[in-house]
């Protein structure tokens, strides 16, 4: 909670100011009661007309105050609460970039992205009472109380009889609903999770006719959430006609009580006085309404506090400080080692190899033998389990993150695409590139007659997702992406993948040209992709069982042959 206040420490002034008009207003709403009483005992009984409109004017001259103090504290309520949700969205958004991705596949991106949505919405709520309804509350009960037992101490006693019986009803609701909203709140995460598996997965479950299956899953999910939400609004919602109810036999008793008490001539208030008990016994009523809607919501602040607070309390790893460091491209591996967690294995182990500068390797190897994960371990994604990574002689861990990422141009085995234009997705890779630049680093990754093909050519617009472009021209856009980074490293993980055999040709022939003599590590599954580098390692099962050229690997190695001829159809040549 107090790291979540600490958002709304900017707002300080506005929280004072909007409190202070909220205030002024019901202040207002407080002084009505009274000139009315007034026009009641004086006006109406002595039939003076004249003092009827005097109080009429005093009391538009109030109404109209309060109107101007309640609209001015609401705007800058709603100010306050749009600037403390905006910081606390920036704030949560912030740190899940600099998590590590252990915790964020703990958390689970479904439950971070509703932490950041619904339950920022949640304390919105927070933000909302505390620059308005916290000071009318008291202001309501003290000041209607006081000015209760001014006009007649005896019926505003009756207030003791009512109050407690609403508290009491609210603080038991309360505790019941808790739990409820938190395991909604739960099953909301989980639901959020099944309709983004949904999305990502919908051609595989169409393929494999699993609708129903999935239906059902979404239905189960839904169904639970669903539950547990009516649950808590019907507990909440009884509140409401529970206060009116006790409010109408308040305002009868008093009724009856001030009747009886003037006909008997045992108080001395006059029908303006009860009339005005009975207006602030309304007030009262209305303000301990708030309070406990306020207390009711309170378990729901709760639970969406806690759960934000988890993501701003993981504790980010400790960095070394960045420097303007530039990487000559010499990369050595010792013994490196790391398991993922709850993985039965390791998913690579005892992983040692040299990469000089200039150099062109390959990582060769089928699917799960861990060749992304090698990716993550040089991108600074990850921490290795044991052992170490030096760059130019220098251990990555004593080298911040950003600094490793500069030095590195790579694309990731899945193409990452944006809405927006082409332009914009390349120029990602050197932001303040120019046109020539651009075109210079499309025509590399072979897309100058696709662009060519385009009337608005590099400002064509893409969906998200790049949903508009085949696997290929994804697949291209990374690598002119990565090309205009002009790093002295290039790490390319299966990015020829979706690229025909002739057109990964004339793409690997332009890179050859663009980066003779830095660093590139092509991270494939294809032996046409890795044969003509000048060293090739082999993996399989998290481990390293081979290297050298690729006649060399034809000679000798089992593993390098059964791909080259799975994949050939040929004889080992």
């Amino acid at each position: 909670m107090k790291k979540i206040f600490a958002y709304l420490k900017p707002y300080r002034g506005g929280l004072i100011l909007g409190m202070l008009l909220m205030a002024i207003s019901t202040v207002c709403e407080l002084l009505l009661p009274d000139i009315m009483s007034d026009i009641l005992n004086t006006g109406v009984y002595n039939a003076d007309l004249s003092y009827i409109f005097r109080c009429c004017a005093k009391m538009l001259v109030v109404a109209l105050v309060s109107l101007g103090s309640v609209l001015g504290g609401w705007y800058i309520s709603s100010r306050v609460v749009a600037g403390f949700c905006a910081d606390l969205r920036q704030g949560v958004f912030r740190k899940v970039n600099t998590m590590r991705f252990e915790d964020i596949s703990r958390m689970g991106s479904s439950a971070l992205l509703t932490r950041s949505t619904h339950d920022v919405g949640t304390l919105s709520w927070v933000a909302s009472i505390l620059s308005g309804s916290i000071i009318t509350i008291p202001v309501l009960f003290i000041g209607g109380v006081v000015l209760a037992l001014g006009k007649d101490a005896v019926l505003s006693l009756v207030l003791l009889l009512f109050i407690p019986l609403v508290f009491a009803a609210v603080v038991k609701i309360g505790k019941k609903i808790e739990p409820l909203w938190e395991t909604s709140d739960k099953y909301m995460d989980k639901q959020n999770d099944i309709v983004r598996e949904r999305l990502h997965g919908i051609r595989v479950i169409r393929a494999f006719n699993s609708e129903p299956r999935e239906h059902k899953r979404i239905e189960d999910a839904t169904q639970v959430m669903a539950e547990n939400i009516i649950r808590a609004n019907v507990s909440m919602g009884v509140i409401s006609p529970l206060s009116i109810a006790l409010m109408n036999m308040a305002v009868v008793l008093i009724v009856y009580l001030g009747g009886f008490r003037m006909e008997r001539g045992i108080s001395s208030a006059s029908g303006g006085d009860i009339f005005a008990v009975i207006q602030y016994i309304t007030l009262i009523m209305n303000g301990v309404v708030m309070a406990a809607f306020s207390i009711v919501m309170y378990p729901h602040a709760k639970v969406a506090a806690k759960r934000i607070g988890e993501v701003l309390d993981v504790e980010s790893p400790a960095e070394p400080e960045e420097e303007a460091l530039h990487f000559s491209g010499d990369i050595r591996l010792e013994s490196l080692s790391f398991g993922y967690e709850g993985a039965a294995e390791n998913a690579v182990s005892e992983i040692s190899l040299h990469i000089r500068p200039g150099q062109q390797v390959a990582v060769i190897g089928g699917t799960g033998s861990g060749k992304s994960t090698l990716v993550q371990l040089l991108m600074g994604f990850r921490r290795p389990s044991a052992g170490q990574i030096y760059f130019d002689g220098r251990d990555s861990v004593s080298i911040s993150p950003k600094t490793i990422r500069e030095n590195i141009s790579c694309v990731l085995q899945k193409a990452a695409i944006y809405s927006g234009s082409i332009r914009k997705n390349i120029a990602m890779g050197r932001p303040g590139a120019t046109d020539e630049e651009l075109l210079a680093a499309a025509e590399i990754a072979q897309m100058g007659d696709y662009l060519a093909s385009l009337p608005e050519g590099l400002d064509h617009e893409l969906t998200q997702s790049g949903k508009n472009l085949s696997g290929g021209q994804k697949q291209r856009i990374c690598i002119a992406r990565a090309v205009l980074k002009n790093a002295p490293i290039y790490i390319f993980d299966d990015s020829f993948s979706a690229l025909d055999f002739l057109t990964e040709a004339r793409l690997r022939k332009a890179l050859s040209e663009r980066t003779a003599g830095k660093t590139r590590i092509v991270i494939t599954q294809r032996v046409s992709s890795a044969m003509s580098c000048d060293c090739i390692f082999v993996m399989d099962k998290g481990r390293l069982v081979d290297a050298g050229s690729h006649q060399e690997l034809l000679e000798r190695c089992k593993i390098y042959q059964e791909i080259y001829v799975s994949q050939t159809g040929g004889e080992r040549r």
